[in-house]
């Protein structure tokens, strides 16, 4: 068991590297448009890149989800099919929709943006999911062959062009919120074109009706379930800028980008767990396996929480181009970052849980229990928002995140039953909140330097505590010790 977790360690390691780096150099388009971009304008970004969001998964048609299904290591036949149809589902219906957009712009432009040339504005917003979803598939093919270094590298490579090239068109030629648009597009160009190698060698054109049968039969029910998933990401901007104004949004999208830790960390894991279960469920131990991952994945998440809760205020301070690494407009959200981390790990609660449901192939079970959470955000936001502004949509993507977790653990244990340690994973959970809490508290008006060494100190005591109360036994402590050496012997 220990060297399968070990797998899955190094393969989070190896994901969370690349994505660790580029991510961040994502995240430092957040000084950079807070300081050379109106309020209004990153209000702009968030609520386009949250529409992109959706075409997407409307572009995907839940190919990507069944090409995971089907592809087969043992059958190299099979597994080039179901990329062949995948791709080109993919591709067909986003160029048809496309078209559509780019012919329809003059009519609904005036609803996403009221900056001036938003005709231009839109029409290259709607090139970036054409762009994106050529990109799916072949992403895919390399996860699912544990390529992780070449897929790690290629998301890298582009993530470097699309932010030297940001900054480019917004800090250098100021071109305002277009630049942002021209950076992605040319980096998802070049993207295309690396994979084209890949597309060329893996599309088999034979036809299988029996095989694309199965994988519609398999990817369709996960269509809602995804949109229903970008709703609980993204809904919230589009409902904030309808009640309140894109100002706000930009308040709160630059807050929620400052939980990025919590975020990264999600994200890495994401990657490494859905092949890493469909590997490994056929052994007889593989629910104690999957039982004990989530412990740990529950541990790790709190140490992350904990990390970035306390010392995010040092860093936005720092001296950045243009003023403040981020500005000091922003500043007054900074509280909604906590609330927006919790969420994210509810995510990942989410993210363990649809293990047995993939297993069993029971997707059905998805738009259901994300359609329910879905709902449930739309409602709390528009809940919320009128009384606490865009901390209420804050509070209300937690409560919908945490309603995820609870309908896709209900419908999953239904179909793939597994005996989570929540005698150990709750009182572990309730640490971190009850540490996080009086820290807080204690160090409230404290000046910066006291404050640094008593949440640092207050880190340490939640990294030892649980193995002081028994949350860990001693094989799972020999477990950890192995993973965190695995990661020092990679560095």
């Amino acid at each position: 068991m220990k060297s399968r977790i070990l797998s899955l360690a190094s393969d989070t390691f190896t994901y969370g590297i690349f994505i660790l780096i580029g991510r961040f150099l994502t995240f430092l388009l957040t000084p950079f448009y807070t300081n050379y971009l109106s309020v209004e304008e990153v209000g702009d970004v968030g609520n386009f890149f949250a529409l992109i969001a959706f075409v997407n998964v409307i572009y995907t048609f839940g190919m990507d989800a069944a090409y995971f299904r089907f592809y087969s290591k043992d059958n190299f036949n099979q597994s080039r099919l179901a990329f062949t149809y995948a791709y080109l589902t993919i591709f067909s219906i986003a160029i048809i929709i496309t078209t559509i957009l780019l012919l329809t712009v003059n009519y609904y432009s005036n609803f996403l943006t009221n900056l001036p040339d938003r005709e231009t504005i839109v029409r290259l917003a709607v090139l970036v999911p054409f762009t994106d979803c050529l990109m799916v598939v072949p992403y895919a093919y390399l996860r699912m062959t544990r390529k992780v270094a070449k897929f790690s590298l290629i998301r890298f490579s582009l993530i470097v062009i699309a932010v030297a090239l940001n900054i480019y068109f917004v800090v250098i030629l100021r071109v305002g919120i277009k630049g942002v648009f021209y950076a992605q597009l040319i980096a998802n160009i070049v993207g295309v074109a690396i994979f084209l190698p890949i597309i060329f060698k893996l599309t088999l054109f034979q036809w299988n009706s029996k095989l694309f049968k199965e994988m519609l039969r398999f990817g369709l029910p996960t269509i809602p379930a995804t949109f229903s998933g970008i709703i609980l990401q993204v809904v919230d901007r589009p409902i904030l800028k309808y009640l309140t104004d894109a100002q706000n949004v930009g308040i709160y999208m630059v807050n929620y980008r400052l939980a990025i830790p919590m975020m990264l960390f999600v994200a890495m894991y994401d990657y490494a767990w859905r092949p890493f279960y469909l590997t490994h469920y056929e052994s007889s131990d593989s629910k104690q396996l999957f039982a004990r991952i989530f412990k740990y994945f529950v541990y790790f998440s709190g140490f992350v929480f904990l990390l970035n809760s306390f010392f995010i205020e040092y860093l936005i301070r720092l001296p950045f181009f243009g003023g403040r690494f981020i500005e000091p407009t922003y500043w007054e959200g900074l509280d909604i970052i906590p609330i927006v981390m919790i969420g994210y790990v509810f995510n990942g609660f989410y993210i363990n849980f649809t293990a047995g449901i993939n297993i069993r192939k029971q997707t059905k079970y998805l738009p259901v229990a994300v359609g329910i959470s879905a709902i449930a955000n739309i409602a709390l936001n528009f809940a919320l928002i009128p009384i606490l502004g865009y901390r209420g949509a804050a509070w209300a993507t937690l409560l919908a995140y945490f309603v995820s977790a609870i309908v896709i653990y209900y419908f999953s244990q239904r179909v793939y039953p597994i005996q989570y340690q929540w005698n150990k994973i709750i009182p572990l959970f309730l640490i971190m909140i009850f540490i996080y809490i009086i820290t807080i508290q204690v160090t409230s008006g404290m000046n910066l330097e006291y404050r640094f060494f008593i949440r640092l100190f207050a880190v340490l005591i939640y990294l030892f505590a649980p193995f002081f109360v028994n949350i860990f036994s001693k094989t799972e402590i020999h477990s950890l010790r192995s993973i965190l050496m695995g990661f020092r012997n990679r560095k």
